[in-house]
Parts: structure tokens; C-alpha cells; sequence
């Protein structure tokens, strides 16, 4: 409200509101009232500087016209301004703020950053009371600014791995980085400046002063390399550095310095520099020659050994060509390649040289480029490869020769780098395999090995060939018409004078009919040792079977003819003799089941047929239908899985008869007899399966089942040779039989028939 004095006529009313906002400066009027502060005056000059217009901020709190930047965390400018509101209104004294960043929104409604310095005084009522808050600030944008450019400047030279230094005009130094602090010796004095000639090395100090106070009389640049003593008492090498900044009339003000360590360069450099020296006494005593050429082909550097292969001396570095000395049937490709090599290339080739004295070598060459500051050069290493080329050439014409003699002989033959690479086949080769070079070279031989063996001899052959030994394998190879024949294969290596392999010859021999007669003479021996091992068998069975019936008959004769001697009563003689003709039939009977023994053996060899098992089966249940009926055995069947299988039909015939009549004849009476014969096809055999519930046996009598002879059930009669025939027929063919038994169950028999 405006306030109002006595009026007069000549005076007129005093418009305080009026004065207040024409004031000059950033002035508002708070009211006491917190936290809100609400503003009742405020100045024009804030107004237009803060973008506000009067009616949008008289009435309201101070918050709410200048809020806070929600975004920077720096700017207080709220939380300061209400606790000094709060410090007046309780003290009811002035507060001086400190400068503070209170941003405000411009016309666009975006914060820009402010600083301002301002105060606040208490308007007092009569009684004490605070009525009103006047508040005046001044903005201090730019002095703020260049205090925070200085903090920067100074947090930046701080955050400098180097000491960063000012100095005035007259070269006295004023400032330092925290840097200093690494240093011992360095002192600021009473005035200001600080002295550093303790931090030098001794032997540094006066060549230091000299070059420095010669810069600030000459206003030039500084540059140093000294010493600098560390906190740990140890001197490292600094490389120091000061410009001077002139005004604009060119007269220095200040001299801005640092000093960089360079220690580790120093000692780099000289490591470098020893370095360098003993490179280049290895490169002088290394028997290559290393040399770099320049682009237009000067001899730019080149070892002693590559001085001695051209019979030149040192004075030719520097101002000889290269190309002087290359053979001329090579200097157009040199020449090229060297081009080739300054555009950033690298080659390898072969040349040949003729040097200052004449004497012509061959040398193998492998240059990369060399950048430099006059462009690429030529850097490269090159040997002498004479003795080399001359092997190579003898080499050459032996292998000349050998292939007209390897063309003209029987075996398979070819020749191979050494790490095997097979680069030539003689004409016997392509004649049996039908193959051709493009086909065979390299490792291509391997598409004419058997699939079985080709494994076998890739891994035998990188082993052999790494060995450098000479070494033979036998494998077969696939001719050209599809078929295999086994061959001997004998590998030669080829050394040099060192005993380095240079090249492999090898050899394939035909040995397919060897092999056929060594695998049939294997045969023979298996099949000899099998017949001798049943032999062996017979004889041991004819010899202990035999012995029985003759010894009866022997003992029944001692009888009749004690008998006879005495006059005994002729009805024990008739008894004695039907005792003896006993024996004799079970002899007979013993013969002629050796004799069936025998006839196996002979007919081992019968022939292989598909046999049809439904139509055995039948004519065998024909055979044994007096057998089946007496007995009340029930048969059953199912071949469907392999109605035909590949044996011998006679032994087929007798194989199921054998099984079926046992079966049968071994019945358990405690109830009906029950056979089932099948047969299952697998991936290698046909399995006839025949299945009884008969008496069965004990486990401990399976190991003698197919023993000559031999019966397990007293009650039945039988030759005891039956099951041991079925075995050997089954055996003979290369098939095998499992059985599986138990005592008042039944028995199942298994015979494994090869496809």
C-alpha cells in the first residue's frame, strides 16, 4: 500500500510504490510470512532481468515464481535464499548471502545459470516487529564465470601428469602445479615467487639458469633437458619448456611453462641405441645378405655378407645401383618386383647376380616395403642358393632319367615333394587305375583306395612321411575296372648332404596273387588244424569206447571157454553167447557211428544251397510221425521271417531231424510234449530256433553236451553222437549253436545259419 503523509495544499502525497519499482537496481519486498515469503514489491530492473512481469509476481511466494532447476544439482539459489529469510526474520538483523547460482527461466521457459550476491534487511514495525523483508541482489554472472574458468584452468593443470609453472615477465616463477609436491628442493619465498635451483642437479644448475635467463632476455622459447631431484632423494631426467604471452603491443607478460618427464625416453633411447648396435653386428655376422634399396634402385645399406656375394666394399652404400649387378636375363622381372615392393608389396623370387669380379650365384629373395621419409623402400633378406640350384639341376636330370626307367618297367611308380606331395605317376599307374594326373596330384591318390583300408594307410603315411624314413605298407587299389588288387608299396627318401629329404620315390608291386595264396594257405592251416583236433578227438573216443565191448567180449569168451573145460551145463553156454553177440551189436553199432563221424569230416566241404525250411520240416515231421504220435507230442511252427536259408540240404535234413527226435525222445511224463521251431533273420545270420519242454538238464552239463559219445538220460536209447554232429555241421559252415537249459523245464536250442 502506498504510503500516505498529512496532505497540504502545496505538498502532494508521496507514491512509495511508484518510487520502488523506478528504483535502480534488482529490489524485492518480501512479506514474513514463511516458508511461502509472498512478494508485495519488486523493481522494474529485476523484472525485465529475470523475465517477469509485475502481475504474475506480486502476490505470490517467491518459490513459485522463481523455482528451483530440478536438473542442477549446483544451483541452491532456493534453499540459500529461504535460510537467510529465515536468519533475518529470527535475528531481525541484515544477512550478507554468499554468491550463490540461482537459475531462472527465460522467455523460452529454459534455466539458464545465474550467480547473484545479495542481502537482506528487516523493515521494522514500532514495537520490534518485522513487517517486511526487503531483499537486493546483484547479478554476478561473469565475475563467476571467470572464477570457475580460473578453478577449471587450475583443476586441469593439477590433473596434468607434468609440472605445469607461470612465470612473471622478468622470469621470476609465481606459480606451480601440485606437481611440485613430487619434488624435493623446490621453495616458495616471502614473496611470492618461488626459487627453484634446489631441485636441479648440481651438474644441471648452471647450464639450467644459463638457458632460462638467456629466453627472458631474448623473449624467446625455452627448452631444457636436466635432472630433477624426486621426494625419494633419486633424479629423473624432465624435458622443460616456457612460452611467453605478449599484449597486443608485444610485450611479454607472463611465461607459461611445464616440465614433462622424459626419463623413460632417455633410458629407452639408449636402450634403443644399444639395441640398434647389436642388431647391426648380427645383421654384419648374419650369412644372408640383408640390404635396403632405395626406390630408384641405390644401394641404400647392405651386410658384410651381402658386400662379399656382389665383391664389392663399402664405399659402393650409398652411390651403387642394384641393379648394376643383377644377371641381365633377370634385371627386367627385378626390376618389376622391386617396383612392386616400393608400391607396398611383398615378393619373394629367384634371381641371379654377377659380381664386381665376375663370379656369377643364384640367390632367393623375399622383400617387404620399408616406409622412410623419402618414401617405400625395399627392405629384404636374400641367400645364396647356388649350391642349392646346382643340386636341384643334378636332381632334375636323375629324375629324367629315373622316369624313362620307371616308364618302362612293370611296378606302379611316382615321385613326391617332401611333406608327400605326389606330383608324378608313371604310365603304369594311369594304365592300371584309369585315372589322370589332375586326378591323382597331391593326396587324390586316396579315391583309389579300398574304403575299408583308406584310413589305415592316410594315418600310416603322414606318420612315414614325417619320420623322413624309408617305409613299405601292402593295401589294395582299385584298378580301372572296379576291381582290387593288393600291392606292396616301398617309399624311398631322398636326402641332400645334410640328411634333409628332398624328394620320395616310391614303388607299388602287384602281389594280389601272393596275397590270394597266402590267404588260401591260411585257410588250409586252419582247416588242417581243425581236422587234426577232431582227429585228435576220434581217435581218443574210437580208443575208449571200443575198449568196452572188447572187453567184454574178451571176458565172456574166458567164461565159455572155463565153461566148456568143466562140461557145464549147456544152457549157461547159450547165455554166455547171447551176451557176447550183445556186445558184438553194440560194437557194430559203435563202428558204424564212427563211421558217420567219419563221413561228416568227408562231406565238410558239401555244398551251399537255399534250402527251403517249411518243406524240411515236413518231410521230417513224415520221418518221425510214428515218434510224434506214440509220444502225443504237439508240434508248432513259424518260418515266415527266413522260409529259405543257405546250407547244406542234406545236413539241414538231418540237423532238424537230430533236434526234433531228441526232443521228442527226452519228454518229460509229467506232461504233454510241446515243441515250437522258429526262425528269426538278423543283419548276419538266420537263427532256427527249436524250443521243447522236456526233462531239460542241469546247468553243470551244458559244457558236455556236444561231447562224442556222451548222453545224459540212460532210459532213451541213442549213440550219443547226434548233438556232436549237429555242431560240426553248423561249424563246418561257419555258423555256431547256443543252448539254454534248465532242469524240468526245457531246453531251447539256437543255431546261427551265416547269410
Amino acid at each position: 500500500m502506498p504510503y500516505t503523509s498529512p496532505k497540504t495544499d502545496q505538498t502532494p502525497a508521496v507514491d512509495f510504490e511508484l518510487i520502488l519499482n523506478a528504483m535502480p537496481g534488482n529490489v524485492i519486498i518480501f512479506k514474513p510470512d514463511a516458508p511461502h515469503f509472498t512478494v508485495v514489491a519488486v523493481s522494474d530492473d529485476l523484472l525485465w532481468i529475470t523475465n517477469k512481469k509485475r502481475e504474475n509476481v506480486i502476490g505470490r511466494s517467491v518459490f513459485e515464481v522463481y523455482p528451483e532447476n530440478p536438473e542442477a544439482i549446483k544451483a541452491t539459489g532456493p534453499s540459500s535464499l529461504k535460510k537467510s529469510l529465515n536468519n533475518v526474520i529470527e535475528l531481525k538483523q541484515p544477512d550478507q548471502m554468499p554468491v550463490i547460482r540461482y537459475d531462472v527461466l527465460n522467455a523460452a521457459g529454459v534455466f539458464e545459470a545465474r550467480y547473484w550476491s545479495a542481502q537482506t534487511k528487516p523493515i521494522l514495525g514500532s514495537s520490534g516487529e518485522v513487517l517486511y523483508l526487503l531483499h537486493t541482489t546483484t547479478e554476478v554472472l561473469v565475475q563467476r564465470q571467470l572464477e570457475e574458468n580460473n578453478n577449471e584452468l587450475i583443476k586441469m593443470a593439477n590433473a596434468m601428469p607434468q609440472v605445469v609453472w607461470i612465470a612473471e615477465a622478468d622470469g621470476e616463477v609465481t606459480y606451480y602445479n601440485e606437481r611440485i609436491a613430487e619434488f624435493a628442493g623446490a621453495r616458495k619465498l616471502e614473496n611470492g615467487t618461488w626459487s627453484w635451483e634446489g631441485i636441479l642437479h648440481q651438474e644441471d644448475v648452471e647450464p639450467t639458469a644459463y638457458a632460462w635467463w638467456k629466453a627472458v632476455e631474448e623473449g624467446s622459447f625455452y627448452e631444457k633437458e636436466h635432472r630433477l631431484k624426486m621426494n625419494d632423494g633419486t633424479y629423473r631426467w624432465h624435458l622443460s619448456r616456457a612460452f611467453p604471452q605478449r599484449n597486443k603491443a608485444g610485450v611479454i607478460e607472463k611465461w607459461y611453462g611445464t616440465a614433462t618427464d622424459v626419463h623413460n625416453q632417455k633410458e629407452n633411447a639408449e636402450a634403443l641405441r644399444q639395441s640398434e648396435a647389436r642388431l647391426q653386428a648380427i645383421i654384419d655376422a648374419t650369412p644372408e645378405c640383408i640390404k635396403i634399396v632405395s626406390p630408384d634402385g641405390t644401394l641404400h645399406h647392405m651386410n658384410s655378407s651381402g658386400l662379399d656375394m656382389i665383391e664389392a666394399g663399402r664405399e659402393v652404400i650409398g652411390c651403387a645401383s642394384v641393379f648394376d649387378v643383377v644377371a641381365p636375363e633377370h634385371k627386367t622381372e627385378w626390376i618389376k618386383n622391386h617396383q612392386l615392393v616400393c608400391k607396398g608389396e611383398s615378393i619373394s623370387w629367384e634371381f641371379d647376380v654377377i659380381g664386381l669380379k665376375g663370379t656369377r650365384r643364384s640367390m632367393e629373395t623375399h622383400a617387404v616395403p620399408l616406409p622412410g621419409a623419402d618414401g617405400i623402400m625395399h627392405l629384404a633378406v636374400t641367400r645364396d642358393v647356388t649350391e642349392r640350384k646346382k643340386s636341384e639341376l643334378a636332381l632334375k636330370e636323375s629324375e629324367t632319367q629315373f622316369r624313362v626307367f620307371a616308364n618302362n618297367i612293370h611296378n606302379l611308380a611316382w615321385m613326391a615333394e617332401p611333406d608327400g606331395w605326389i606330383f608324378w605317376y608313371n604310365e603304369r599307374w594311369y594304365e592300371y587305375t584309369g585315372t589322370t594326373l589332375e586326378e591323382m596330384m597331391g593326396w587324390g591318390w586316396e579315391k583309389v583306395h579300398h574304403p575299408d583300408h583308406v584310413e589305415r594307410v592316410v594315418s600310416f603315411v603322414r606318420e612315414a612321411w614325417g619320420k623322413g624314413e624309408t617305409w613299405e605298407l601292402t593295401f589294395p587299389l582299385k584298378g580301372a575296372d572296379g576291381k582290387y588288387c593288393w600291392f606292396l608299396t616301398r617309399a624311398y627318401a631322398v636326402k641332400d648332404a645334410k640328411g634333409n629329404v628332398i624328394r620320395w620315390i616310391g614303388t607299388n608291386t602287384n602281389v594280389d596273387e601272393q596275397k590270394k595264396a597266402e590267404a588260401a594257405l591260411e585257410f588250409k592251416n586252419v582247416e588242417l588244424t581243425r581236422i587234426n583236433n577232431d582227429l585228435d578227438n576220434f581217435i581218443y573216443t574210437a580208443s575208449h569206447d571200443l575198449k568196452a565191448p572188447i572187453a567184454n567180449i574178451e571176458g565172456l569168451l574166458v567164461l565159455l571157454a572155463d565153461d566148456l573145460a568143466h562140461g557145464k551145463d549147456t544152457g549157461d553156454v547159450k547165455h554166455i553167447l547171447t551176451l557176447m553177440q550183445g556186445a558184438v551189436n553194440r560194437f557194430k553199432k559203435t563202428i558204424d557211428s564212427l563211421t558217420d563221424v567219419v563221413k561228416l569230416q568227408q562231406e565238410n566241404s558239401s555244398e551251399a544251397v537255399m534250402v527251403n525250411l517249411p518243406e524240411v520240416l515236413q518231410e521230417v515231421v513224415l520221418d518221425l510221425e510214428p515218434l510224434i504220435n506214440s509220444s502225443g507230442a504237439k508240434l508248432k511252427s513259424d518260418l515266415e521271417d527266413c522260409p529259405t536259408v543257405r546250407f547244406s540240404e542234406k545236413n539241414m535234413r538231418s540237423l532238424v531231424h537230430n533236434l526234433i527226435s531228441n526232443a521228442i525222445k527226452y519228454r518229460s511224463p509229467a506232461r504233454e510234449p510241446q515243441i515250437y521251431i522258429s526262425c528269426q533273420s538278423t543283419q548276419e545270420y538266420h537263427v532256427l530256433t527249436v524250443k521243447d519242454n522236456g526233462l531239460g538238464m542241469k546247468a553243470s552239463s551244458k559244457g558236455q553236451l556236444f561231447t562224442m559219445f556222451k548222453r545224459f538220460h540212460d532210459h532213451v536209447e541213442g549213440s550219443g553222437i547226434g548233438l556232436y554232429m549237429v555242431k560240426k555241421m553248423v561249424e563246418n559252415a561257419g555258423g555256431y549253436i547256443e543252448v539254454d537249459s534248465q532242469e524240468n523245464v526245457g531246453t531251447t536250442f539256437k543255431i546261427y545259419f551265416k547269410h
